[in-house]
C-alpha cells in the first residue's frame, strides 16, 4: 500500500472542509428559507391565510336567543321555545346533487325539483328543511355522514304546550320565532331575544361542533310574560261555549270573564278554537280573536245603558211607569215591536221584560245629546285600550247625525256597534260602581334576572256613571232572571245573579236590511262574590243560532254553566250556607238531629237549627271534604288533603274560631 504524502494529505482534509462548508451552507440556508418562508406565512400572510382556514373550519351564522315565555297567571307556561334541529347544505361542497335530492325527497316530504333548485349554483350556504322532526332526524344522520356538503343546525321553536287552550289570544310566531298574531305579535318587543351572529366551528366532514359562544345569556333572552288568563277558567269556558254553540247548531261564539275592579282578563275563549302548534292546517279565518277584533250589535244588552241614562239625567225614578202601547208604538213612519204585549211598566221592569218600545220612550225624552254622553262615558265609539293588536274603535256616530228613528233604534242596542271586550269592560262599570276599566290581558313582564320591566298600571281611571245610579242598575239587573223574566235560565240556587240578555239582527249588505235569520244571541252579568271579592263579568255571544234566537234560551245557560265552575272554584259561598257556616253540634238525643247507621257509614241529619256562631270551626268528623270546602271557603288560604273516603280528623279543630287566610288540613279514610 502506497504511503500518502504529505500533500495529498492536505488536499484531502481541504475537501473535505469544502464539502463540510457546502453542507454547512445547505442547511444553514434551508433555515433561512424555513424560517423566512414561515415569516411570510405567519406575519406577512398572516391574514390572509387566517380567513382561509376560518371559512373552512368555521362559519358564522345569524342567531336569534331564546324567545320569552308566556305564562298563565299561575305560572304554566301557555307559549315556550324549544330547540329543533334544521338541515342545511353547502351546494358549492356536494357534487352529485341530484342523487341527493331523489334520496333526501320522501325524507323530508318535498319535491325533488324544489331540492335540486336549492342544491344547486357554488353557494356557501342553503337551507334545506327547517324545523325537523325526530323521525326526520333519525333518517337524515346517515346522509350528514356521508355527505360534507349537509349538516344539522340547532333553532328555537315555538311550542304551545296545551295546543289550542287559548290560542287565538296567544297567537303564533313565523319560522324565524318573530310574532305574526296575537299576544305574539302585539309584546313582540318584550318576546323577542336579542339576535346576534355566533361562530361555529366544523369537523373535517363539515359537520357542526357545538360551539361555547353560543351566546345563552339570561340578558340576551326574550323576557318572561305574565297573563292574567287562569287555566282553568279558560278551559271551563272554552267547554262550555263549544257545548253551546254545537247544542244550538250556531256559527261560532266567545266567550268572556274579566274582574270587574280592575279589568284583568281571566278567560277568553273562541269556538272554532284555533291550535297555534299546526297553523298551517287551519284556515287563516281561525287566526283572528272576534271577542277583540269583530264588532256587532250588541242588541238588547244594551238597553243597560239607556236605563243608566234616564237616571242619570234626573228626569226618571226607578220606580216611574212607562207606557209600552200594548206591543206597538210607531216612530214617524216605522213601527217598533215587543215580543209581548205589555201596558203600564216600571223602569226596572222596562229592562225585566227587554221592553224595545219601554227604551224607546225613555231615550226620547232624554234627549240625544244626553244620551250619547252617558255611553261615550262607558266608552262605546273608542277603543277599549286592551292590549291586543287590530281592536278597532267601534261604530257610535254623532248625537247631531240621529234621526228620530235613529235614536229609537239606540235605545235597544241597533245602529250602534262594538266589539265583546267593549261591551264587557262597560258592564265591568257598572258592576264595580261606576269607574271605567282598561281591559288587559297581561299583568307584568319580567327580564332574565328577574326584575319587573312592566306592570298593568293599577289604580282607578274615569267616572261612568254614579255608584246610586250603578246599584239601582244592579237591581233592576237581578230582576232579569226571575220566574217572569227574559232569562230564568241563568239562575244558579243560593246565589244573587244579575244579568241581561241580548238577541240582536245582523245586518245582511247584501239586501241592505237587517235579516230575519241571522242572529247574535248573547247574555252577560255576574255573580255576586263573598265580600271582599270583585265581582267577574261573564259574558257569553252564540253567532247564528239555529235552535233558538233568544239569548235567554241560547247564552244564559252557558252563563249558568261556567259561573257554576267559577263559584265553585273560588269558594264563594251561598246566601244559605254564608249566613250560617257552622253545623249543629249533634247529639242522638237532640231535638232535630238524629245520627243514623247505615252500612256502617255515618249519616247525620242536619234539620236542625245552628247552635254555634258563623265564624267558628265546624266538626267535619264523617263528613265528605266537597262538604268541607264548601261551608270554609270565604275563610280558607290554602287546603291540604290526605286520603280517600271521609274526613276521619281535620285542623283547625273543631270550636276554633276562624280567621280569614287560615290554613286546613283534612284526613280522609274510607273505614267510619
Amino acid at each position: 500500500m502506497k504511503k500518502r504524502t504529505k500533500r495529498e494529505s492536505k488536499d484531502e482534509r481541504r475537501r473535505l472542509r469544502q464539502r463540510i462548508g457546502v453542507v454547512a451552507g445547505v442547511v444553514v440556508f434551508s433555515l433561512v428559507a424555513v424560517v423566512a418562508r414561515a415569516y411570510f406565512l405567519q406575519v406577512v400572510k398572516h391574514d390572509y391565510y387566517l380567513a382561509r382556514q376560518q371559512s373552512q373550519s368555521n362559519s358564522s351564522r345569524l342567531v336569534h336567543c331564546d324567545r320569552g315565555e308566556i305564562l298563565a297567571s299561575d305560572g304554566r307556561a301557555l307559549a315556550i321555545s324549544v330547540k329543533g334541529e334544521s338541515l342545511y347544505s353547502e351546494p358549492r361542497r356536494i357534487k352529485d346533487k341530484k342523487r341527493i335530492a331523489k334520496g333526501l325527497a320522501p325524507i323530508l316530504k318535498m319535491k325533488v325539483s324544489s331540492l335540486e333548485r336549492r342544491l344547486s349554483g357554488k353557494r356557501g350556504f342553503a337551507w334545506l328543511k327547517r324545523s325537523l322532526n325526530p323521525a326526520q332526524v333519525e333518517a337524515l344522520k346517515p346522509w350528514c355522514k356521508q355527505e360534507p356538503g349537509l349538516a344539522f343546525l340547532k333553532e328555537n321553536r315555538r311550542i304551545y304546550p296545551n295546543r289550542d287552550l287559548a290560542g287565538q289570544v296567544l297567537g303564533f310566531t313565523d319560522i324565524d320565532c318573530r310574532g305574526q298574531e296575537g299576544l305574539e305579535r302585539y309584546y313582540e318587543e318584550y318576546l323577542q331575544g336579542h339576535q346576534l351572529y355566533i361562530a361555529i366551528e366544523h369537523d373535517a366532514k363539515r359537520q357542526v361542533i357545538e360551539s361555547s359562544q353560543s351566546a345563552e345569556f339570561d340578558y340576551l333572552k326574550g323576557k318572561t310574560v305574565y297573563l292574567t288568563l287562569d287555566r282553568r277558567l279558560q278551559a271551563w269556558a272554552e267547554q262550555e261555549l263549544e257545548t253551546a254553540v254545537t247544542g244550538s247548531r250556531g256559527k261560532g261564539g266567545v266567550a268572556l270573564v274579566m274582574n270587574a275592579d280592575d279589568g284583568a282578563v281571566l278567560a277568553m275563549a273562541q269556538y272554532p278554537r284555533f291550535n297555534p302548534n299546526s297553523k298551517r292546517k287551519n284556515n287563516p279565518a281561525l287566526w283572528r280573536n272576534r271577542a277583540v277584533t269583530d264588532l256587532l250589535e250588541p242588541g238588547s244588552t244594551f238597553k243597560v245603558f239607556t236605563l243608566v241614562a234616564a237616571l242619570e239625567s234626573g228626569l226618571f225614578k226607578i220606580d216611574d211607569l212607562i207606557d209600552c202601547e200594548e206591543g206597538k208604538f210607531k216612530v214617524g213612519r216605522r213601527t217598533i215591536h215587543d215580543t209581548h204585549e205589555y201596558g203600564l211598566l216600571r223602569l226596572d221592569e222596562v229592562l225585566k221584560y227587554s221592553s224595545n218600545i219601554g227604551c224607546s220612550k225613555i231615550v226620547d225624552r232624554v234627549g240625544a245629546e244626553r244620551f250619547y254622553a252617558v255611553l261615550k262615558n262607558f266608552g262605546f265609539g273608542s277603543c277599549s285600550g286592551i292590549d291586543f293588536p287590530h281592536e278597532p274603535s267601534g261604530r257610535l256616530r254623532p248625537w247631531q247625525k240621529w234621526r228620530e228613528i235613529d235614536l229609537c233604534n239606540l235605545a235597544f242596542g241597533q245602529g250602534v256597534s262594538a266589539t265583546s271586550v267593549q261591551l264587557v269592560a262597560a258592564y265591568a262599570a257598572l258592576a264595580n260602581g261606576g269607574h271605567r276599566v282598561t281591559p288587559h290581558l297581561v299583568a307584568k313582564i319580567v327580564n332574565g334576572a328577574g326584575w319587573t320591566v312592566y306592570e298593568h298600571p293599577a289604580g282607578k281611571s274615569s267616572r261612568a256613571c254614579s255608584s246610586k245610579v250603578a246599584q239601582q242598575v244592579d237591581r233592576a239587573l237581578a230582576m232579569v232572571v226571575e220566574d217572569d223574566g227574559t232569562a230564568p235560565q241563568a239562575r244558579i240556587p243560593g246565589f244573587r245573579v244579575v244579568g241581561k240578555t241580548g238577541t240582536a239582527q245582523k245586518f245582511d249588505f247584501a239586501k241592505k236590511s237587517y235579516s230575519h235569520e241571522d242572529y247574535w244571541s248573547s247574555f252577560i252579568g255576574y255573580v255576586d262574590p263573598p265580600k271582599g271579592q270583585s265581582r267577574k263579568i261573564v259574558y257569553v255571544m252564540i253567532d247564528e243560532p239555529r235552535s233558538s234566537i233568544y239569548g235567554g234560551m241560547v247564552a244564559a245557560p252557558a252563563f249558568q254553566r261556567i259561573n257554576r265552575h267559577l263559584v265553585s272554584y273560588l269558594n264563594y259561598a251561598s246566601q244559605a250556607e254564608f249566613a250560617t257556616l257552622t253545623m249543629p253540634d249533634c247529639e242522638e238525643e237532640e231535638a232535630g238531629c238524629s245520627v243514623a247507621e247505615n252500612g256502617g257509614e255515618r249519616v247525620e241529619n242536619l234539620t236542625g237549627n245552628a247552635t254555634q256562631v258563623a265564624n267558628v270551626m265546624p266538626d267535619f268528623t264523617g263528613r265528605t271534604i266537597r262538604d268541607a270546602l264548601i261551608l270554609i271557603g270565604s275563610y280558607r288560604r290554602s287546603v291540604k288533603i290526605s286520603g280517600q273516603g271521609r274526613i276521619v280528623s281535620q285542623k283547625p279543630l273543631p270550636g276554633t274560631t276562624l280567621e280569614p287566610g287560615l290554613d286546613f288540613v283534612f284526613h280522609l279514610s274510607s273505614e267510619i
